[in-house]
Protein backbone atom coordinates (compact mmCIF):
# COMPACT_ATOMS: atom_id res chain seq x y z
CA UNK A 1 0.00 0.00 0.00
CA UNK A 2 1.22 3.39 -0.71
CA UNK A 3 -0.18 6.95 0.23
CA UNK A 4 0.39 9.94 -1.81
CA UNK A 5 -0.36 13.28 -0.33
CA UNK A 6 0.06 17.13 -0.83
CA UNK A 7 3.06 17.25 1.64
CA UNK A 8 6.80 16.36 2.82
CA UNK A 9 6.62 14.64 5.82
CA UNK A 10 5.20 11.75 6.80
CA UNK A 11 2.22 11.88 9.81
CA UNK A 12 3.22 10.35 12.73
CA UNK A 13 -0.26 7.61 12.69
CA UNK A 14 1.24 5.78 9.46
CA UNK A 15 1.51 2.12 10.16
CA UNK A 16 4.63 0.23 9.62
CA UNK A 17 4.57 -1.11 6.41
CA UNK A 18 2.71 1.75 4.33
CA UNK A 19 4.41 3.99 1.48
CA UNK A 20 5.00 7.57 1.78
CA UNK A 21 4.77 9.28 -1.35
CA UNK A 22 5.05 13.23 -0.43
CA UNK A 23 4.82 15.21 -3.49
CA UNK A 24 3.96 18.61 -2.40
CA UNK A 25 2.24 21.02 -5.01
CA UNK A 26 0.86 24.60 -5.06
CA UNK A 27 -1.82 24.63 -6.93
CA UNK A 28 -4.11 21.73 -8.80
CA UNK A 29 -2.39 19.05 -7.06
CA UNK A 30 -4.97 16.33 -7.78
CA UNK A 31 -5.14 16.96 -11.41
CA UNK A 32 -1.80 17.43 -12.49
CA UNK A 33 0.82 16.06 -9.40
CA UNK A 34 -1.22 13.33 -8.17
CA UNK A 35 -2.38 12.19 -12.23
CA UNK A 36 1.34 12.37 -12.83
CA UNK A 37 2.99 10.06 -9.79
CA UNK A 38 -0.11 7.71 -10.08
CA UNK A 39 0.56 7.11 -13.80
CA UNK A 40 4.02 6.88 -13.45
CA UNK A 41 4.07 4.34 -10.93
CA UNK A 42 0.65 2.77 -11.60
CA UNK A 43 -0.62 1.29 -8.93
CA UNK A 44 -3.18 -1.69 -9.27
CA UNK A 45 -6.10 0.06 -8.18
CA UNK A 46 -5.92 4.05 -7.01
CA UNK A 47 -8.50 5.27 -3.96
CA UNK A 48 -9.76 8.44 -3.46
CA UNK A 49 -11.36 8.79 0.11
CA UNK A 50 -12.78 12.42 -1.54
CA UNK A 51 -14.77 12.85 -4.60
CA UNK A 52 -12.25 14.51 -6.24
CA UNK A 53 -11.10 12.43 -9.44
CA UNK A 54 -7.50 12.83 -11.11
CA UNK A 55 -8.81 14.01 -14.43
CA UNK A 56 -7.78 11.74 -17.71
CA UNK A 57 -6.13 9.22 -14.84
CA UNK A 58 -6.97 5.98 -16.90
CA UNK A 59 -6.21 3.56 -14.12
CA UNK A 60 -8.91 1.62 -11.96
CA UNK A 61 -10.03 3.66 -9.46
CA UNK A 62 -12.18 4.08 -6.37
CA UNK A 63 -13.77 7.30 -5.36
CA UNK A 64 -15.28 7.79 -1.98
CA UNK A 65 -18.12 9.61 -2.08
CA UNK A 66 -19.40 11.83 0.70
CA UNK A 67 -22.78 13.64 -0.06
CA UNK A 68 -23.97 15.34 -2.81
CA UNK A 69 -25.28 18.33 -1.05
CA UNK A 70 -24.75 20.90 -3.66
CA UNK A 71 -27.87 19.15 -5.49
CA UNK A 72 -29.84 18.57 -2.51
CA UNK A 73 -29.42 22.22 -1.25
CA UNK A 74 -28.48 24.17 -4.31
CA UNK A 75 -29.20 27.98 -2.76
CA UNK A 76 -26.55 27.15 0.00
CA UNK A 77 -23.77 27.18 -1.93
CA UNK A 78 -21.79 29.72 -4.23
CA UNK A 79 -21.95 29.19 -7.86
CA UNK A 80 -18.08 28.43 -7.96
CA UNK A 81 -18.76 26.24 -5.49
CA UNK A 82 -21.42 24.15 -7.01
CA UNK A 83 -20.43 24.23 -10.44
CA UNK A 84 -17.08 22.71 -9.03
CA UNK A 85 -18.69 20.21 -6.75
CA UNK A 86 -21.08 19.25 -10.00
CA UNK A 87 -18.17 18.89 -11.99
CA UNK A 88 -15.77 16.75 -9.89
CA UNK A 89 -18.89 14.59 -8.92
CA UNK A 90 -20.46 13.74 -12.37
CA UNK A 91 -16.67 12.96 -13.56
CA UNK A 92 -16.38 10.39 -10.77
CA UNK A 93 -19.82 9.13 -10.91
CA UNK A 94 -19.06 8.55 -15.01
CA UNK A 95 -14.97 7.17 -14.63
CA UNK A 96 -14.49 5.65 -11.64
CA UNK A 97 -14.51 1.72 -11.56
CA UNK A 98 -16.92 1.56 -8.15
CA UNK A 99 -17.85 4.25 -5.89
CA UNK A 100 -17.89 3.72 -2.36
CA UNK A 101 -21.13 6.21 -0.66
CA UNK A 102 -20.72 6.68 3.32
CA UNK A 103 -24.66 6.03 3.71
CA UNK A 104 -27.63 4.64 1.69
CA UNK A 105 -29.12 7.89 1.30
CA UNK A 106 -25.78 9.02 -0.78
CA UNK A 107 -26.17 5.96 -2.75
CA UNK A 108 -29.80 6.83 -3.53
CA UNK A 109 -28.25 10.13 -4.63
CA UNK A 110 -25.82 8.83 -6.40
CA UNK A 111 -28.22 6.96 -8.47
CA UNK A 112 -30.70 9.57 -8.50
CA UNK A 113 -28.93 12.65 -10.19
CA UNK A 114 -26.19 10.96 -12.30
CA UNK A 115 -27.40 7.72 -13.55
CA UNK A 116 -24.78 5.34 -11.70
CA UNK A 117 -26.09 1.84 -11.96
CA UNK A 118 -26.18 -0.04 -7.87
CA UNK A 119 -23.86 -2.32 -8.95
CA UNK A 120 -21.27 -0.13 -9.45
CA UNK A 121 -21.42 1.93 -5.78
CA UNK A 122 -21.24 -0.18 -2.20
CA UNK A 123 -22.41 1.59 0.86
CA UNK A 124 -19.57 1.43 3.53
CA UNK A 125 -20.26 3.39 6.53
CA UNK A 126 -17.93 5.78 8.43
CA UNK A 127 -16.90 4.60 11.90
CA UNK A 128 -16.44 6.46 15.19
CA UNK A 129 -13.32 7.54 16.40
CA UNK A 130 -12.47 5.68 20.17
CA UNK A 131 -11.18 8.66 21.87
CA UNK A 132 -15.19 9.65 21.53
CA UNK A 133 -16.20 8.99 25.26
CA UNK A 134 -17.48 10.62 28.25
CA UNK A 135 -15.23 12.99 30.03
CA UNK A 136 -14.75 13.13 33.87
CA UNK A 137 -17.33 15.86 35.29
CA UNK A 138 -14.70 17.81 37.18
CA UNK A 139 -13.30 18.27 33.27
CA UNK A 140 -16.46 19.18 32.05
CA UNK A 141 -17.46 21.86 34.80
CA UNK A 142 -14.07 23.94 34.38
CA UNK A 143 -14.82 24.14 30.45
CA UNK A 144 -18.50 25.44 31.17
CA UNK A 145 -16.98 27.83 33.84
CA UNK A 146 -14.62 28.75 31.38
CA UNK A 147 -17.00 29.85 28.95
CA UNK A 148 -19.36 31.04 31.01
CA UNK A 149 -22.41 28.31 30.30
CA UNK A 150 -25.05 27.85 32.98
CA UNK A 151 -28.18 26.03 33.63
CA UNK A 152 -29.52 24.23 30.62
CA UNK A 153 -27.86 23.59 26.99
CA UNK A 154 -28.25 22.20 24.46
CA UNK A 155 -25.17 20.96 22.23
CA UNK A 156 -24.59 21.95 18.35
CA UNK A 157 -21.60 20.79 16.49
CA UNK A 158 -20.66 21.53 12.74
CA UNK A 159 -20.04 25.09 10.55
CA UNK A 160 -22.48 27.56 10.42
CA UNK A 161 -23.25 27.14 6.83
CA UNK A 162 -26.90 27.52 5.36
CA UNK A 163 -27.26 23.89 4.89
CA UNK A 164 -27.24 23.26 8.88
CA UNK A 165 -30.49 25.23 9.51
CA UNK A 166 -29.16 27.37 12.92
CA UNK A 167 -31.58 29.70 12.68
CA UNK A 168 -34.54 27.11 13.17
CA UNK A 169 -32.64 26.05 15.92
CA UNK A 170 -32.11 29.29 17.70
CA UNK A 171 -35.86 29.45 17.26
CA UNK A 172 -36.93 26.61 18.81
CA UNK A 173 -34.10 27.08 21.62
CA UNK A 174 -35.65 30.62 22.82
CA UNK A 175 -38.99 29.04 22.40
CA UNK A 176 -38.11 26.13 24.81
CA UNK A 177 -36.72 28.73 27.17
CA UNK A 178 -39.70 31.42 26.87
CA UNK A 179 -41.42 27.94 28.08
CA UNK A 180 -39.56 27.23 31.05
CA UNK A 181 -36.42 25.18 29.99
CA UNK A 182 -34.53 24.64 33.24
CA UNK A 183 -31.99 21.96 33.65
CA UNK A 184 -28.95 21.02 35.88
CA UNK A 185 -25.30 22.12 33.99
CA UNK A 186 -24.63 19.05 31.26
CA UNK A 187 -25.77 19.06 27.72
CA UNK A 188 -28.87 17.78 27.88
CA UNK A 189 -28.95 16.51 24.15
CA UNK A 190 -26.80 17.14 20.70
CA UNK A 191 -29.03 19.04 17.96
CA UNK A 192 -28.24 18.20 14.59
CA UNK A 193 -31.39 20.45 12.63
CA UNK A 194 -29.70 20.30 9.03
CA UNK A 195 -31.21 20.57 6.25
CA UNK A 196 -29.13 17.55 4.51
CA UNK A 197 -26.42 15.41 5.50
CA UNK A 198 -24.74 12.44 3.75
CA UNK A 199 -23.77 11.07 7.31
CA UNK A 200 -23.90 12.83 10.32
CA UNK A 201 -20.57 12.39 12.54
CA UNK A 202 -21.79 14.52 15.30
CA UNK A 203 -24.92 11.91 16.37
CA UNK A 204 -22.87 9.47 16.64
CA UNK A 205 -20.07 11.27 18.57
CA UNK A 206 -22.70 12.82 20.69
CA UNK A 207 -24.11 8.92 21.30
CA UNK A 208 -20.73 7.34 22.34
CA UNK A 209 -20.34 10.09 25.00
CA UNK A 210 -23.65 9.42 26.46
CA UNK A 211 -25.28 12.08 25.04
CA UNK A 212 -28.63 12.27 23.72
CA UNK A 213 -29.24 12.74 20.13
CA UNK A 214 -32.13 14.81 18.63
CA UNK A 215 -31.55 15.15 14.51
CA UNK A 216 -33.53 16.17 11.46
CA UNK A 217 -35.37 13.77 9.24
CA UNK A 218 -33.18 14.75 6.38
CA UNK A 219 -30.67 12.87 4.11
CA UNK A 220 -28.52 10.07 5.93
CA UNK A 221 -29.55 11.14 9.89
CA UNK A 222 -32.88 9.10 10.00
CA UNK A 223 -30.53 6.13 8.65
CA UNK A 224 -27.54 6.58 10.88
CA UNK A 225 -29.27 7.32 14.24
CA UNK A 226 -32.35 4.63 13.69
CA UNK A 227 -34.48 4.60 16.44
CA UNK A 228 -31.97 5.65 18.82
CA UNK A 229 -32.59 9.05 18.82
CA UNK A 230 -35.25 11.93 18.01
CA UNK A 231 -36.04 12.37 14.91
CA UNK A 232 -38.01 15.88 13.70
CA UNK A 233 -38.51 17.68 10.59
CA UNK A 234 -35.94 20.66 10.39
CA UNK A 235 -38.80 23.30 9.08
CA UNK A 236 -40.95 22.02 12.40
CA UNK A 237 -39.53 24.75 14.67
CA UNK A 238 -42.36 23.76 17.19
CA UNK A 239 -41.52 20.23 17.29
CA UNK A 240 -37.90 20.83 18.11
CA UNK A 241 -38.79 23.20 21.03
CA UNK A 242 -41.08 20.68 22.87
CA UNK A 243 -38.52 17.63 22.27
CA UNK A 244 -35.79 20.08 24.00
CA UNK A 245 -38.48 20.34 26.85
CA UNK A 246 -39.54 16.90 27.43
CA UNK A 247 -35.84 15.64 27.57
CA UNK A 248 -34.80 18.70 29.64
CA UNK A 249 -37.93 17.79 32.09
CA UNK A 250 -37.71 13.82 32.01
CA UNK A 251 -34.35 12.14 32.96
CA UNK A 252 -35.98 8.73 32.13
CA UNK A 253 -35.93 9.61 28.49
CA UNK A 254 -32.74 11.03 27.88
CA UNK A 255 -31.32 8.24 30.17
CA UNK A 256 -33.31 5.47 27.35
CA UNK A 257 -31.73 7.15 24.56
CA UNK A 258 -28.22 7.24 26.13
CA UNK A 259 -28.28 3.48 26.61
CA UNK A 260 -29.68 3.14 23.06
CA UNK A 261 -27.06 5.24 21.53
CA UNK A 262 -24.38 3.46 23.09
CA UNK A 263 -25.77 0.41 21.26
CA UNK A 264 -26.05 2.00 18.53
CA UNK A 265 -22.65 3.79 18.18
CA UNK A 266 -21.02 0.47 18.50
CA UNK A 267 -22.18 -0.76 15.48
CA UNK A 268 -19.86 1.77 13.48
CA UNK A 269 -16.51 1.31 13.30
CA UNK A 270 -13.55 2.29 11.34
CA UNK A 271 -12.21 -1.47 11.52
CA UNK A 272 -15.79 -2.59 9.82
CA UNK A 273 -15.30 0.62 7.47
CA UNK A 274 -11.97 -0.74 6.21
CA UNK A 275 -12.58 -4.15 5.64
CA UNK A 276 -15.44 -3.53 3.66
CA UNK A 277 -13.46 -0.56 1.83
CA UNK A 278 -10.57 -3.20 1.35
CA UNK A 279 -13.03 -5.97 0.28
CA UNK A 280 -14.25 -3.30 -2.80
CA UNK A 281 -10.44 -2.39 -3.90
CA UNK A 282 -9.51 -5.67 -3.81
CA UNK A 283 -12.38 -6.92 -5.90
CA UNK A 284 -11.83 -3.82 -8.61
CA UNK A 285 -7.79 -4.74 -8.66
CA UNK A 286 -8.35 -8.29 -9.90
CA UNK A 287 -10.72 -6.92 -12.65
CA UNK A 288 -9.49 -6.70 -16.25
CA UNK A 289 -9.22 -3.07 -17.62
CA UNK A 290 -10.15 0.10 -15.95
CA UNK A 291 -13.56 1.74 -16.88
CA UNK A 292 -11.94 4.35 -19.18
CA UNK A 293 -9.42 4.24 -21.36
CA UNK A 294 -8.68 8.01 -20.64
CA UNK A 295 -5.19 9.42 -22.19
Amino acid sequence: MRVYANAVDAPPWLPAGVEWRGIPFPRAWTHWRLRQALRRERPDVSFIPSHVLPFALGLKSVVTIHDVGHRREPHAYSRSARWYLEATTRYAARRANRLIAVSKSTADDLARFYGVPGGRISVVHSGVDLRMQPQDPAKVDEVLRRLGIGGAYFLYVGRNHPRKNLGMLRRAFDEARRRGLEAEPGAIALTLPSRFEGFGFPALEAMRCDTAVIGSTAGALPEIIGTAGILLSPDDAGAWSQAMLELAHDPALQRRLIVAGATRSADFTWEAAATKTWSVLDGVARQGQPLTTDS
